[in-house]
């Protein structure tokens, strides 16, 4: 971690950048800019794997150390914003901000009329609501989603899969009480780590794989203590970046 380069953005600049990083002039007129340093340092990027993981920032990065994504992550981007949890980090991502399509900003809408294609996998709901007509595929489980991305990460330009597990095992654990939310997190992000992993030996070359992790559906009652619980309370959303 002490070599991870680390920038400071807004996370309604993910949008721009993205576009940009494809080879497409982004709309900034409507959204805004790129991060720029991140544009000039991964060109020539041929295609984009985002991987979208619920209860996942800078904090379970530093407790929970994935394997993976701790020993290749070359860029870490902390992510201010007024919303890190899931529907909100979803809307900026895709709409570039709180509003829903301002100015007519679909993020993978505007790929594809830009000549990119794009693929979103995720829960039918959230498709519903976030894929703007564009091709997309609804899976009902992590699993299904991680079957699915090893079919979709090198046939198009921008893959999007959602990883979002813990809402419904958590509702699941509460009513069994045989894991706490802190254990259950750690196990779900050790698992997707594995699986990152063999999505990141999948892909081709001159690919780029974005990790981005946000604070879940809802605010939760964790039952971390002392620093640990307040370096919980601080922790931001993030986005790891990884060149293939």
């Amino acid at each position: 971690m002490s070599e991870l380069q680390t920038l400071k953005c807004y996370l309604t600049q993910l949008p721009a950048t993205i576009i940009e990083l494809l080879g497409v002039v982004p709309p900034i007129q409507t959204i805004q800019e790129p991060v720029q340093s991140i544009v000039d340092h991964y060109q020539g990027i041929e295609r984009i794997s985002i991987n979208l993981i619920d209860n996942f920032g800078l904090f379970e990065l530093t407790y929970h150390k994935p394997q993976f994504i701790i020993s290749n992550s070359e860029t870490m981007l902390l992510l201010s914003t007024k919303n890190p949890y899931t529907l909100g980090v979803l809307h900026q991502l895709i709409f570039g901000g709180f509003e829903v399509e301002p100015n007519g900003f679909h993020l993978l809408r505007y790929l594809n009329d830009n000549g990119k294609t794009s693929c979103l996998v995720g829960r039918k709901k959230d498709i519903e609501r976030y894929n703007g007509g564009t091709f997309s595929i609804a899976k009902d489980s992590d699993m299904a989603t991680w079957v699915e991305s090893a079919k979709s990460i090198n046939n198009y330009n921008l893959s999007w899969m959602h990883y979002l597990d813990f809402e419904n095992l958590h509702k699941q654990q509460m009513v069994l009480k045989q894991r706490t939310p802190e254990d259950l997190i750690e196990k779900l992000i050790i698992r997707t780590d594995k699986w990152i992993l063999s999505n990141y030996k999948q892909m081709r070359k001159n690919s780029l794989m974005i990790i981005i992790g946000d604070h879940g559906r809802v605010k939760l009652n964790l039952e971390y203590s002392g620093k640990i619980a307040e370096w919980r309370d601080a922790s931001v959303p993030i986005a790891i970046l990884i060149r293939k």
